[in-house]
């Protein structure tokens, strides 16, 4: 979805009125405001700045000025500043004991704080807001602050809360005539509504948004409102389609003309290409090809300055191409899409309430289509006529296995972009990444690498062997493996029966018969799968063989990686190993004490002579902070309580007296005049809170990338704490062995627990992953 222009904010400019005692100030003011509703923002901060450099303004007009300052760099996307003016402001309006100007204030700083990743912070401004709000008699400020709380449970998928500060919002709207905040606030249900499949009560409150739109006059903001409304209608159409046997046609068409007509009448090329590329749309769904592809070249040529709208569009082109079957063509459109992308792709995040929903929306779709049909390219190349035609196409290309193999190497360096862009859209940093590429050439001749990519119509596996890479089909949509992944997440985790194996068989059946007689006949011994998307959920190691009985770990060491690119694969240096082993076995910070984990640590620290334990009462971050600054340790154990969280801020391990974020590991971590390696393992082991969804499982997949470790040991779910002492002890007694890599260390233990009668059950073992280096 687009960015709205500035529609809602100009409330503001209807709730408070800057009073001024100088002629020049009162002019500026007044030209500020024309300039910021027709959306001239920088000729608005000008203004105003000149405004507040002048000192001649009263106490409240300061603050309404610094108010309407912020406002303008929110617009702008500088959340920061914004910010910084909404804390100066609110500190004055404090000063001043002006209730009303608070109440603004901390409405206006919650979306703000929205928009830079802090739901936490901005929703206790907006409920400090609506407590102060309900003393006053104007109900607008709570309408507002209503709507924006709204926002910020949504995100956090508080749905009932959603929609019950939505309904209060629309309420208040409504008996207060505030059409802006009534039509977002109606919107903001549909979409809350469509959150949670319900189309029917999305498509009523969509209609309810229309008609108090169709009673405004013709606005730039009423153009923008009838478009994000045609959107929305699209949306729901192309969800339920899949989902209902008589699927919603909606009339969208009238929408985007009427949208089309008022970008016409105020000359507004950015309103008219979004018309335009919608319209194309609309058109597509009627499979009306050739008229959907004239409008996005329309859409195209209106967005040349505009990059956040042109890559977009030349997707859209090349996916109309593509249903036409002119391959080529459509890879060069997904190509100049993401030529146009890579540039802005973080740009495109700042001030996006929802960045998970943002990215998925508008990033993955890039990534994913041009990956689809560089594989459908490779997949002609057994065919005569498209061969010739693929041939006659690709400069310096003699044959079609050359040209075969670059289209699937093509495929797969632009899934591992886009889970490059994933982590580092997850962390909001983009130096989550690693200089150094995996050279797939060099690896052992034992081991193979799966990468499964999952399309919509089908699944792909892309296995690189000794012999080069290779491509196997499987035809199940990612929708129905997505459903069977959960299911067997689900499952997995209950000890008391094994209705797991039904999924686990069905799992091993898509991404491991196809490939199986290869793996034999290449003697292959250990497996790096770089799960796709729903993947990073479950530990292949479960997946289940109903022809021999076995488990895949019972046949194949396995290590995983959250992409190619983001892995330094090395053997581990076991001559100069430096261990330190940190525990918390006590009942701290309300989380459950943790009995077995002395037992733990002191069977490793009789493993590995002159390793430094930190355990309880002396496992303060401070204490782990002094031993990592001192001694370039290359194994850090850390047995303790922690989660995995959808965001990342919420991801922590905890120490005695404190919580290990990811931020402050990543710094202890880092390189230093001690540290001048990587630190070669991070074992992280009695992790309470199981990865619940894609986005957490990213998180504990990214882990060692983020940490810098070389790679890193973890567990998708809470373990029990026995069955963790024994699976950890003898991952490292095998890691000591020669010859034995840590991939084959951890299948080892695994085995172990898997004879034990007490333990056979998956639910004890197969949620520790190794992550990063498998060497």
């Amino acid at each position: 979805m687009m960015k709205l222009s500035h529609h809602l904010l100009v409330i503001c400019l209807i709730l408070i009125s800057p009073g001024v005692t100088a002629t020049d100030n009162s002019t500026l003011l007044q030209q500020a405001e024309i300039a910021f509703q027709q959306g001239h923002f920088e000729q608005a901060i000008n203004n105003w700045e000149t405004v507040l450099q002048s000192k001649q303004l009263d106490s409240q007009s300061e603050i309404e000025t610094l108010i309407h300052l912020a406002i303008a760099y929110q617009q702008l996307g500088n959340y920061p500043l914004s910010s910084q003016l909404l804390q100066q402001a609110l500190s004055s309006a404090k000063s001043n004991h002006n209730v009303s100007q608070q109440v603004l204030i901390q409405s206006y700083l919650g979306d703000v704080l929205l928009a830079m990743q802090q739901p936490e912070s901005a929703a206790e401004y907006l409920n400090e807001g609506i407590r102060l709000a309900q003393q006053l008699p104007d109900p607008s400020l709570l309408a507002h602050l209503q709507n924006n709380l709204g926002n910020v449970l949504s995100i956090q998928q508080s749905y009932p809360e959603a929609l019950l500060a939505f309904s209060k919002a629309t309420e208040l709207a409504r008996q207060q005539n505030l059409m802006p905040i009534l039509i977002q606030a109606l919107s903001n249900q549909a979409k809350v509504y469509l959150k949670q499949e319900n189309f029917s009560d999305s498509l009523n409150y969509l209609e309810m948004a229309l008609a108090q739109i169709r009673q405004q006059p013709d606005t730039l903001q009423k153009g923008f409102q009838l478009l994000n409304l045609a959107k929305l209608g699209l949306t729901i159409q192309e969800q339920s389609k899949n989902k209902l046997t008589t699927p919603f046609r909606l009339p969208i068409y009238p929408l985007l003309e009427e949208a089309q007509h008022i970008a016409t009448q105020f000359q507004d090329n950015r309103l008219l290409a979004y018309s335009k590329g919608y319209l194309a749309q609309v058109y597509e769904q009627d499979q009306r090809y050739e008229e959907a592809l004239q409008l996005t070249r329309e859409a195209i040529f209106l967005s040349q300055t505009f990059p956040d709208l042109l890559y977009y569009w030349e997707w859209q082109q090349g996916h109309l191409l593509q249903s036409q079957q002119q391959l080529q063509a459509a890879s060069q459109s997904y190509q100049q899409a993401l030529n146009h992308l890579q540039p802005i792709r973080t740009h495109l995040m700042i001030g996006q309430r929802d960045t998970t929903e943002a990215f998925y929306e508008r990033i993955r779709p890039i990534y994913y289509s041009l990956a689809d049909v560089l594989l459908q390219q490779a997949a002609a190349t057994d065919s005569a006529p498209l061969k010739t035609d693929l041939l006659n196409q690709a400069k310096n290309t003699i044959d079609s296995a050359p040209l075969k193999t670059n289209l699937l190497n093509q495929a797969r360096n632009t899934i591992e972009q886009l889970k490059v862009a994933e982590l580092q859209n997850y962390f909001q940093n983009e130096c989550v990444s690693k200089s150094t590429k995996t050279n797939l050439d060099q690896l052992d001749k034992k081991t193979a690498v799966i990468y499964p990519i999952l399309l919509t119509d089908r699944t792909e596996l892309l296995i690189s062997l000794p012999d080069g890479i290779h491509r196997f089909v499987v035809p199940v949509q990612s929708d129905f493996l997505t459903q069977t992944v959960v299911e067997f997440q689900k499952n997995l985790q209950t000890r008391t029966n094994f209705r797991f194996i039904q999924q686990a068989q069905q799992l091993y059946g898509w991404l491991i018969h196809p490939i199986y007689e290869q793996l034999l006949r290449h003697h292959i011994n250990t497996l790096v799968i770089v799960p796709d998307g729903p993947l990073r959920m479950i530990p292949m190691a479960a997946l289940y063989n109903s022809e021999n009985k076995h488990f895949l770990i019972e046949d194949f060491a396995i290590a995983t990686t959250p992409g190619l690119d983001l892995t330094e694969p090395r053997p581990l240096p076991k001559d100069k190993l430096k261990v330190l082993l940190n525990g918390l076995s006590k009942a701290v910070q309300d989380f459950a004490p943790l009995p077995n984990v002395p037992q733990e640590i002191d069977n490793i620290h009789a493993l590995f002579t002159g390793s430094t334990v930190l355990l309880d009462q002396t496992y303060l971050l401070a204490e782990v902070k002094n031993a990592l600054q001192k001694t370039p340790y290359s194994i850090v154990h850390i047995a303790s309580h922690g989660q995995f969280d959808r965001n990342p801020k919420k991801t922590f391990v905890l120490t005695y007296d404190d919580k290990l974020t990811m931020d402050r590991l990543e710094n202890l971590l880092a390189f230093s005049q001690s540290r001048q390696e990587p630190v070669e393992l991070l074992t992280l082991s009695a992790c309470q809170t199981a990865v619940g969804d894609e986005q957490s499982a990213l998180g504990l997949a990214g882990i060692a990338i983020k940490a810098g470790a070389r790679s890193a040991l973890a567990s998708l779910w809470f373990v029990n704490d026995e069955a963790t002492a024994v699976l950890i002890s003898e991952f490292y007694q095998q890691l000591k062995k020669p010859g034995v890599s840590r991939a084959q260390a951890l299948q080892n233990a695994q085995r172990k627990l898997i004879v034990m009668p007490a333990f056979r059950h998956p639910a004890y073992w197969a949620a520790f992953l190794l992550i990063g280096s498998w060497l």
